[in-house]
C-alpha cells in the first residue's frame, strides 16, 4: 500500500465590493471633495486622520485605493 502526497490548490482569494452609494464631488478651491460615510472607513481599519490616495490601473479598470498612513509609513518610529 502506498500513499501519495496530492497538493490542494486554492483558489486565488475572491474580491469583495461593498457599496456606499453615490457621493456628490464638490468643489473647495482647487480641489474635488468627496465626503466617505465614517463607518467604512472604520470597517477598512482607518481610524487617523490620513490616507494615502492611490490610482491604479488593473485590466483595464482605473480607480482610486486609500491606505492608511501610519506614524511608521511617514518615516516616524
Amino acid at each position: 500500500m502506498s500513499t501519495k502526497r496530492h497538493d490542494v490548490k486554492t483558489s486565488a482569494p475572491r474580491s469583495i465590493a461593498i457599496d456606499f452609494g453615490e457621493r456628490t464631488i464638490s468643489n473647495q478651491n482647487f480641489s474635488k471633495i468627496v465626503a466617505l460615510p465614517k463607518k467604512a472607513l472604520i470597517n477598512c481599519g482607518i481610524e487617523g486622520r490620513k490616507v494615502r490616495v492611490l490610482l491604479v490601473h488593473d485590466k483595464g479598470e482605473k480607480y482610486l485605493k486609500l491606505a492608511p498612513v501610519t506614524k511608521k509609513r511617514r518615516g516616524i518610529e
